[in-house]
């Protein structure tokens, strides 16, 4: 066979030289690339169906339906991130995915899939990761319990937003009373500091509120005094200022034990500097995957995994989608995520956030099972 000028679609015919007949070889491989392609540029892309094709997007879903078979996986990399940011997105059908990143350039390290953020769910996702030197996190206890067992030597910066989000929680966005007024400006500050000077500062404020209103702090209402009170029924007495007392016993346990300024720790600045929230992930990929979802409402169970999935894989730092094509040899040798079958249930996990509850302030809304348009 030898070559014999192209087709008018382009394609090179072969031409026989003992019979004369001429042909074209079909490549499978180019084709598959360029419906994967056309596929993702359809998923991530927000576009629509109708748009891809003109048979209001019927010769689109034929061509790429087995693009939903690819699994994307991770390659397994030694390399240590100085730096990791570590959150869970909640989703419909009862799923959680937790996704770690690498917290100076953003880029996705591994994601977990499970039914809440629990320590179990938290310590397989660890396992994958070689431990950094801090890790920047909502401060959820099964995160935290997950980084003291699988990083006992991995320092924790909670992230401000999220203690500040804590704070208004206890003490509303407007206090009423003084004792509360204080603590709130001070929660709002933390945001302002940059350095240790600063951080010292801050702490000392903190003490001073305490000694000024240790007293306050210390009441006391029995339950013969309020009996109507729905807390008489199962307690003798409770905390009369409970929610100032809760917010201020959980910025004295942060500063003490070094977890809100461990970005002002000189030891870590001579490494560079460290992020103090987790704005990088909650803005990089839990948004994007919460747009993805949102665009292509309607996604069957299976395949809103593999859509956020795809966000994940494609936010890694060398994404190479065309080598996860079956036939190609690039889809093996590769540390996949641990992909369960249901959401798991069972004593390892159940500590953690219900998936869906709308009482529940940690429930991200949106993402309920809704009928409409299948991808």
């Amino acid at each position: 066979m030898k070559k014999n000028g192209r087709t008018a679609a382009g394609s090179q015919r072969w031409k026989c030289g003992v019979c004369r007949m001429g042909t074209t070889v079909r490549r499978d491989d180019l084709r598959r690339v360029a419906q994967l392609d056309e596929f993702l540029a359809w998923l991530l892309d927000g576009r629509f169906q109708s748009d891809m094709d003109t048979s209001g997007g019927r010769t689109f879903r034929n061509h790429t339906s087995w693009c939903w078979d690819i699994v994307p996986r991770m390659r397994a990399t030694p390399s240590r991130h100085r730096t990791v940011m570590t959150d869970g997105t909640y989703m419909s059908h009862g799923w959680c995915l937790l996704i770690a990143i690498d917290g100076v350039t953003g880029e996705t390290i591994a994601w977990s899939w499970c039914s809440h953020e629990s320590t179990a769910a938290y310590l397989d996702l660890f396992s994958r990761i070689p431990a950094p030197d801090v890790l920047i996190s909502d401060g959820l206890r099964g995160v935290e319990k997950a980084c003291a067992r699988a990083w006992p030597g991995t320092r924790i910066q909670r992230c401000l937003v999220h203690v500040q989000r804590n704070t208004r929680a206890d003490l509303t966005s407007r206090p009423r009373l003084q004792a509360g007024k204080e603590p709130r400006r001070l929660s709002d500050a933390l945001t302002k500091v940059r350095d240790a000077g600063q951080a010292a500062a801050w702490g000392s404020a903190l003490n001073d509120w305490h000694r000024k209103w240790k007293g306050f702090l210390e009441e006391r209402t029995h339950a013969r005094d309020d009996p109507s009170n729905p807390k008489a029924t199962r307690q003798e007495w409770w905390w009369t200022h409970g929610d100032v007392r809760r917010c201020y016993r959980r910025l004295e346990r942060l500063f003490r034990e070094g977890r809100l300024f461990a970005f002002c720790d000189p030891a870590l600045l001579g490494k560079g500097p460290v992020e103090r929230n987790t704005n990088r992930l909650e803005g990089g990929v839990n948004s994007l995957i919460k747009r993805t979802l949102a665009r292509h409402h309607g996604l069957t169970e299976e395949h809103m995994r593999r859509a956020a999935e795809w966000v994940c894989y494609m936010k890694s730092g060398s994404p190479d989608p065309h080598t996860l094509i079956p036939g190609t040899g690039g889809e093996h040798g590769t540390d996949a995520p641990a992909v369960q079958d249901e959401p798991e249930t069972g004593s390892d996990y159940d500590n953690g956030i219900q998936s869906y509850n709308r009482d529940d302030p940690a429930v991200e809304t949106g993402f309920h099972i809704r009928k409409g348009h299948v991808g």
